[in-house]
């Protein structure tokens, strides 16, 4: 079943027609005489009518059938011949099939057809022919059942169709509450088993916790990662600091300045990484950023690239910039922007190989801005893409420690990303390097003039 709706639907549809069947099974085969009188009341009845033959006539006979009909809500008739009742009323042709079949004097049956039962007695009446006193009545309605019978019959049908519905209904929510109160002791692990498409809304709890379940899993293991890294990065340049202090205590002054100089790197290194990590922090915690306003982004653009071609030459390196003029881009946060896109171009930089080029592209599409920051460097393993933009994470070969940064630049670019309601990719390029593609919404985006579009080659200015 598709939704739970369905199942209440049908649950209770099915309580209603058991209750039914076990009605009307119960008033057919239980309830079938229930009315009729019994053998020795008909052997009474059969007394009083021969009293009343001798004494009064047949006259009297059939008024007293028809009387103790009314009284009994039945029919009571003397059958001689078939085909004429001594009460004056033909029997109906089911009745008389039911009834043509022989007794013994004395011997009395019982029975039923569609629409009747009955009760026969073989009677000799002196002065008559042998007959027969039939007793009839309608087949009882399920409101001729008695009270009790009704809701004793209602009352366990539909509590034993209520229990299957409860007993499969709370399972999964048993399943689902147990597996909250294992993951609330700790065991991050703990998932519900469930399908993985389909089913219906209880289902789709299910799949829903095992989200959440995987999401809290990654964000502690995030968080523990997270301080175990930044207790790795400080540790570092606090030791180099301490030797530092040491040899100078032990040096001249010439030996002061080196170590002091040293002191100094250390020291902006700290505070870099400091700013990082207050940075990435605030961006998690979701506080409010600073002023919105209309920002350029082809002005933008030229400005940091220009400072990374700067630092880029120093190592043979390239940075080209193709953007439309006037991409302006409404209600966004400049600070915020400038990080996303200055971590994304410098990581670029960093990785590329001497005499190669970062290309750093801007269109509008019809629903939003891309901008395509490519590089000519190693590329990342596929199956490491996404993680990139994990704070502290460095991939293997020619991206690791040695080329410098803490592995938070790309983790806040894709934050600040995020917050403008934007995403930020990365893919392998087939001629080599690493592509990272950042869409902002068309709703803030607004080119001001898309016919217009400079291309510059910044280690040529």
């Amino acid at each position: 079943m598709r939704s739970l709706f369905q199942k209440l639907f049908l649950w209770f549809w099915l309580a209603l027609l058991t209750m039914g069947a076990a009605l009307m099974i119960t008033q057919r085969f239980w309830m079938a005489d229930t009315g009729l009188p019994d053998d020795q009341e008909l052997k009474d009845y059969a007394r009083e009518i021969q009293r009343l033959y001798r004494e009064e006539g047949e006259g009297e006979v059939v008024g007293f059938l028809r009387a103790a009909s009314r009284e009994q809500r039945m029919r009571l008739t003397l059958l001689r011949d078939e085909e004429n009742p001594e009460d004056g009323r033909r029997l109906p042709e089911e009745l008389r099939q039911a009834l043509d079949h022989p007794l013994r004097p004395g011997e009395s049956d019982t029975g039923h057809t569609d629409r009747f039962v009955y009760r026969i007695l073989d009677v000799e009446l002196e002065g008559w022919e042998p007959g027969r006193l039939v007793a009839i009545r309608g087949r009882l309605g399920l409101l001729d059942l008695p009270l009790w019978v009704r809701l004793l019959i209602a009352l366990s049908v539909t509590a034993g169709v209520s229990a299957l519905f409860a007993a499969q209904l709370s399972r999964p929510l048993h399943r689902v509450r147990e597996a909250s109160r294992r993951l609330a002791d700790g065991e991050l692990e703990t998932r519900v088993p469930v399908r993985e498409t389909g089913g219906d809304e209880l289902d789709a709890l299910a799949r829903d916790f095992n989200r959440m379940a995987s999401r809290l899993q990654k964000a502690l293991e995030g968080r523990t990662r997270l301080l175990r890294d930044i207790s790795h990065e400080l540790r570092s340049p606090l030791a180099r600091m301490q030797v530092a202090l040491e040899l100078v205590r032990r040096g001249g002054a010439r030996a002061e300045d080196t170590h002091l100089e040293r002191l100094q790197q250390d020291i902006e290194q700290l505070d870099q990484l400091i700013g990082e990590v207050l940075a990435m922090a605030r961006l998690d915690a979701g506080l409010p950023s600073g002023r919105r306003e209309t920002v350029d982004l082809a002005v933008l653009l030229q400005s940091i690239c220009d400072d990374a071609a700067f630092e880029a030459r120093a190592s043979d390196r390239d940075v080209a910039l193709d953007v439309p003029d006037g991409l302006l881009l409404e209600e966004a946060d400049p600070s915020l922007l400038r990080s996303a896109l200055d971590n994304v171009i410098r990581n670029a930089v960093r990785y590329t190989p001497a005499r190669s080029r970062v290309s750093v592209s801007a269109r509008c599409e019809r629903d939003a801005v891309r901008i395509v920051v490519d590089d000519a460097g190693p590329g990342v393993p596929e199956a490491e893409l996404e993680s990139i933009f994990e704070p502290f994470v460095r991939v293997s070969a020619a991206r690791e420690r040695t080329s410098g940064g803490h592995g938070l630049g790309l983790a806040i670019a894709r934050r600040a990303v995020i917050g403008h309601g934007g995403t930020i990719q990365a893919r392998n390029c087939d001629s080599g390097g690493l592509s990272v593609a950042i869409r902002l919404p068309l709703a803030r985006a607004v080119s001001s003039d898309p016919s217009s579009v400079s291309s510059s080659r910044l280690s040529d200015r």
